[in-house]
């Protein structure tokens, strides 16, 4: 008697499995709906690599639509939409990293005026190097007017050292339009995460 009930609930059990592994089966199993060459309404179990461009349904086997896939534009208006959606995409990105970056428009004011803050003391820096440079080639200057006057030949040293402050003051200047330039592209780059902080946040 013992025998005859551990077989029944063992074939109940096998029984049950079956049923639940078809069950799994046939609720991941999905059917392609589409339009072959001569428009008409296929549902096959895969779609030939033809129509994959053309737009198709996935539906479930009760007849449900789980998803739409829209056609593929082609030509220069395809291109022009996957561009778009690809600035879309990078401005989603954006939108999150400014999200997780400030939590209000605060933040941005106060990272705005740190950043502005080192920018001008880099500049306040080399406006002094320049302004020391110039006057040590002002000396110098003054040095060889007064050599030639006398009419003497212009050491080697001092022409060296004469030229060594000219291409340093070039430098420089090219170093502090490098900083006023950045200084203008960090304080445009702030305003316009504040302004479109804003616009996600309202």
């Amino acid at each position: 008697m013992r025998s005859l009930l551990l077989t029944l609930i063992t074939c109940s059990s096998l029984l049950f499995s079956s049923w639940a592994a078809a069950q799994i089966s046939s609720a991941s199993k999905v059917i392609y709906r589409y339009k072959n060459k001569d428009g008409v309404t296929v549902l096959d179990s895969k779609i030939p690599p033809q129509y994959v461009n053309n737009g198709y349904e996935i539906v479930s086997l009760s007849g449900k639509v789980i998803k739409v896939v829209a056609p593929v534009t082609q030509g220069a208006e395809g291109e022009r939409l996957y561009k778009e959606k690809l600035q879309r995409e990078e401005r989603e990105r954006e939108d999150i990293q400014l999200r997780r970056s400030y939590s209000n428009v605060g933040d941005i004011e106060a990272a705005k005026a740190r950043n502005l803050e080192s920018l001008r003391g880099n500049i306040g820096i080399l406006q002094a190097n320049l302004t020391s440079a110039r006057s040590r080639l002002q000396t110098y200057q003054s040095q060889a007017a007064a050599i030639e006057r006398a009419g003497r030949k212009l050491p080697e040293d001092l022409l060296k050292n004469i030229n060594n402050l000219v291409q340093e003051e070039k430098d420089i200047q090219v170093q502090i339009q490098q900083r006023e330039d950045e200084y203008k592209t960090v304080e445009q780059k702030f305003d316009a995460d504040r302004t479109r902080f804003v616009e996600i946040t309202q």
